[in-house]
């Protein structure tokens, strides 16, 4: 009797500890599945290049001098802020843990067509590669499901790194003609030449007069007329025309660039134009020939060669009535050069 009081209470402090044992993991599981936290450690200084791997392409974009490069393609820029976007979604971003089970990755849209991120230093040591699922709660939303290569792991992750891929082949990259990267001011003088029938010389600007602020109302910024120069003198522009224009220029963006050295033929007639920044900044811009895939442009700054559209290059040299006539609504340079959300 003795030895069954004793099996009987074993038992039941097995029973007791078995409980409080399932009770404390519950417990921690619920803790896990709650706790925000960071896909990895990954500091965004430690980052020099960034590969992607999407539908069958790959693409690779490179840190150099603190400016983001695409090497594959002419070595074109990068769009800072779609690489900020990947960065800080993967390095910055809490997630929450949602799943370990391999069975549920294809309701979190894992598998082996996924989108997968590689950041990795600027000696190629991988740093961090994650696998991207489908959005949580659809594709538009801001955040996602991923998954670190090597992890069964399945987090939400609180961003939606491939908004920041848009639909170009290859992505993220930095079309404008004048890259944002470039450390430019506010254009203050536009240059022309190369072509004698051209009538204007040049565009620039002149701080108006600082008139005595209204009592009672807030100190204005500085405003500014702009001045076209022609052969037989000056006339002043009308101020949401010219502005139309100069923020097409610093917009424009280019359809394709080029191989630099099997372009020479296309600048063997040259127009220029030597656009000017508040700090004395030049960028030559040099407009040569067209051929079916467009007019052909050269950035001296960068050494690019690219092409535009017939439709934006007829705008590059405005007409007077575009500068002195108010334009019409959408002007045709918004038309010829959307404006773009990302």
């Amino acid at each position: 009797m003795t030895r069954l009081l004793i099996a009987l209470t074993a038992l039941l402090a097995l029973l007791v500890l078995g409980e409080s044992t399932l009770r404390n993991n519950q417990r921690l599981s619920r803790e896990m599945q709650s706790e925000l936290r960071l896909l990895a450690p990954v500091p965004i200084a430690d980052i020099a290049q960034i590969e992607i791997r999407a539908a069958g392409r790959a693409w690779r974009y490179v840190l150099q001098d603190s400016i983001w490069y695409f090497p594959a393609y002419h070595r074109a820029f990068a769009l800072d802020r779609r690489i900020e976007h990947v960065l800080k979604s993967l390095t910055q971003t809490p997630a929450t843990f949602v799943s370990a089970e391999p069975g549920d990755l294809p309701h979190y849209g894992l598998g082996p067509n996924s989108v997968r991120f590689a950041l990795l230093d600027a000696n190629g040591r991988l740093l961090l590669e994650v696998l991207q699922g489908r959005g949580a709660p659809d594709i538009r939303s801001s955040e996602s499901y991923v998954q670190r290569v090597g992890a069964d792991t399945v987090f939400h992750l609180h961003a939606h790194p491939v908004h920041a891929l848009e639909a170009n082949d290859p992505p993220m990259l930095d079309r404008r003609i004048l890259p944002q990267a470039l450390p430019r001011k506010a254009l203050q003088r536009i240059t022309f030449s190369g072509d004698p029938a051209y009538p204007l010389k040049s565009l620039h600007r002149e701080l108006k007069e600082i008139e005595a602020p209204t009592p009672g109302m807030p100190p204005q910024g500085p405003t500014y007329h702009w001045i076209a120069t022609y052969p037989d003198g000056e006339r002043v522009c009308l101020a949401p025309s010219i502005y139309a224009y100069t923020d097409f220029i610093k917009r424009l963006t280019w359809t394709a660039l080029h191989n630099s050295s099997q372009t020479d033929a296309f600048f063997e007639q040259t127009r220029y134009l030597y656009l000017e920044d508040e700090e004395g900044n030049i960028d030559t811009l040099a407009v040569g020939g067209a051929d079916d895939q467009g007019q052909y442009l050269r950035l001296h700054t960068t050494g690019h060669v690219l092409t535009v559209t017939p439709e934006k290059s007829t705008l590059i040299f405005p007409a007077t009535a575009a500068l002195m006539d108010t334009l019409p609504q959408p002007t045709p340079y918004k038309q010829a050069e959307p404006f773009s959300p990302f």
